[in-house]
Parts: structure tokens; sequence; C-alpha cells
């Protein structure tokens, strides 16, 4: 029986039943909303890990009320169904609650720093972290709220940064954290094995170690073919035409460094976009 069920079917979501979370996992089929009690225990888990939500900025600025039920109403009801059930609950937020890329001191966001929301996606997840904090408060850290920032994956989705950032011919250089998908396993792994890591009942940034930026980015996947060389981009002319307005963001959490020590940046990135390369070209042949 797995010891986890995840529940969005979008390209985290996917990635993690490829991955090594994947022998005690399973994929919850149908919607958020949708998911009783009764159906997780049918299934023999003990975790439950939420991976769903609306995510894209302009359709989340056009659609403030369905973004807002997607991002803060569905995940808050699961959450208080599940703890009921003695049902520990994992909620995938976002470093993109910062808005930096670092605080004004001048030094990089940690897990407990007053969120800077930016746009109206940022707000929802802020707003669902500070809720399902309020309501976990009693509950003998039966709650771990996962901030990653700027995921990618192997996978070709438009969801995927890789992805994303094959698209731009010029592209910002401003420092930024990153986070593979297999970090996120990874810290998954981690608290699923241990109903008392030090991890749960906070709020955990989960990144890759070291700085990056999209121009980074761009120039690793010109380096294997994937686009060409990308020009730099200043900030700028970029806050010029893209609406929302577009964040950096910088994490640290030296807790979630020691437990789980995530790969670098740099060499993780180039691991993973080999293996990104190689999937398109399976979907090509």
């Amino acid at each position: 029986m797995p010891r986890l069920l995840i529940v969005g079917r979008g390209h985290l979501g996917q990635h993690l039943m490829a991955s090594s979370v994947a022998a005690e996992a399973m994929l919850w089929p149908g919607r958020m909303e949708e998911l009783t009690v009764e159906a997780v225990r049918e299934t023999g888990a003990r975790v439950v890990l939420c991976v769903a939500g609306k995510t894209d900025l302009p359709w989340c600025e056009a659609n403030r009320e369905a973004t807002w039920q997607a991002n803060v109403d569905a995940p808050i009801a699961l959450a208080r169904r599940l703890w009921k059930a003695g049902i520990r609950y994992i909620h995938a937020s976002s470093g993109c609650v910062f808005n930096g890329p670092y605080t004004a001191s001048g030094r990089a966001f940690g897990p407990d720093d007053p969120v800077t929301p930016a746009c109206w996606y940022a707000w929802t997840k802020a707003a669902c972290d500070a809720l399902l904090l309020q309501d976990a408060a009693n509950l003998n850290g039966s709650l771990a709220i996962l901030r990653p920032r700027q995921v990618y994956s192997p996978a070709a989705s438009e969801r995927n940064t890789l992805d994303k950032l094959r698209r731009y011919d010029a592209l910002l250089e401003t420092p930024n954290s990153m986070t593979s998908a297999d970090t996120i396993a990874k810290t998954a792994r981690a608290l699923v094995a241990d109903a008392h890591h030090p991890l749960w009942g906070r709020i955990v940034n989960v990144y890759d170690s070291g700085i990056a930026s999209p121009f980074m980015v761009g120039s690793i996947l010109a380096a294997l073919g994937l686009r060409d060389k990308p020009k730099p981009l200043a900030k700028a002319d970029l806050d010029a035409w893209h609406k929302p307005r577009r964040v950096d963001t910088v994490l640290l959490d030296a807790e979630f460094e020691a437990m789980i020590k995530p790969p670098t940046v740099g060499e993780e990135l180039r691991r993973v976009a080999v293996l990104y390369k190689a999937t398109l070209g399976r979907a090509q042949a």
C-alpha cells in the first residue's frame, strides 16, 4: 500500500509519480474537492501531498474568484478533513510570495519572513499558508508547507521552468533560487518516512543550493542546442510589458539544507537539462 497520496495531476504531480518517491506513492485520479477521508483510507496512505492549484499568473489575475477557490478554499477544506481523521498533510506553496530578490536588509528570504506578494496568485498562496498554519497550530506537526521556487524537471510541460525559458529571446541576469522537482521528491520522501521529522509543523523553503538566473538557464539550454543564445534583459524593460509583474526571489532555510542536503543548482540544472533534451527528442521521434 502507498504511504503517500499525491493530489494534483499537473507538471509536478506527474513528475513525482515518475521519481524516486513513486514506489511509495499513488496519484489521486480526481479533483481535490472530491477527495474524502474514506478514499484516503482505502489507499492506505498516511500522508497526503497536495500539488494542485492554479499557477498561470495572467489567468489568475483575470479569474480571481476561481483562483481563490482553487488555491485557498479547496486546500484548506481538504486539510481540515484530513486532520480530523489524523492524516498528515503536505501543502505545496510557492517562493513567489516574496518579491525580492532579497529582503530590505539585503539577505535571502527565510521561511518565517513577512511575505511581500506582487500579484493575485502570490496573494492566494500567502493567504493559504497563513490560514493553514493558524488551523494547524495545535495539531502536533501534522502540517508541512513546502515553498519551492521556479520548479524544473525533465518533462515537456509548459509549467516546467526549462520550457518557459526557451520561449524568450532575452532573459534577466537577476539572482534567483530554483528547485528541481527531484529536490521536492526528496523532501517529501523524508517527511513521509518520519512522522517526527523536524521539518513537520512549519514552512519549509525548498530549493537547490546556490544562485541561478533566467539568463544562466537560457545559456545552459543554448549549449545543448535547445534554443539560441539568450540576450541580456534589463528588469525595468521586462516590467514595462510583463503583467502581472514578475518577481525575483532568493530563498534560504538552514534547517532544510542541513537535513535534505539539496544539490547545487548549477550542477542540477545541467543534469536535468540533458534529460529534458532527451524527453524532447523522444517526443519528436
